[in-house]
């Protein structure tokens, strides 16, 4: 290897293809660079809340369910006929991004990529759900799921 050149990354994507097909639904975890905790700021991740709501009413993918961790958001998504979950996560991180900005943050606030993990044919949605939700509760953050602020779903009616 020459001083120049470096490691080829491991590739960490399954096939683009899939991103995009009807019937998937993907947990997904994204965390923010250095896991800095950007969503301690209540402001902030109230609105970064209302802007997963437009991408999803505008893009008709479907989020089963989100939590905003401190430091990192868990999310269940389908995507549409229209948008890719990837295109879909890449102009999320990207607007959540420059809202950011307006809060103050500078640079870059999302890591690189993102952990996925495809639901596969028998696996219960709902209790991927409950998983979801609980985050918060297995952190020791709330007694209750539903005392946590920063999670619910745009699919499925579940807080009163």
């Amino acid at each position: 290897m020459s001083e120049n050149s470096y490691p080829q990354r491991k590739k960490i994507r399954l096939d683009s293809a899939i991103y995009s097909e009807q019937a998937a639904i993907c947990s997904i975890t994204i965390a923010l660079l250095n896991r800095t905790p950007l969503f301690t700021d209540h402001a902030f991740t109230h609105d970064s809340i209302s802007l997963l709501r437009l991408e999803a009413e505008t893009t008709g993918v479907a989020v089963h369910a989100y939590c905003f961790m401190p430091d990192h958001l868990h999310l269940l998504l389908s995507p549409s006929p229209q948008v890719s979950l990837i295109d879909f996560l890449r102009a999320l991180k990207g607007r959540s991004t420059r809202m950011a900005w307006q809060y103050g943050y500078q640079g870059k606030i999302w890591q690189r990529s993102f952990y996925d993990h495809f639901l596969r044919k028998g696996e219960d949605v709902h209790r991927v759900v409950e998983y979801i939700l609980n985050n918060p509760v297995r952190q020791e953050m709330v007694n209750d799921w539903q005392e946590y602020p920063f999670s619910g779903s745009l699919v499925y009616n579940i807080k009163e």
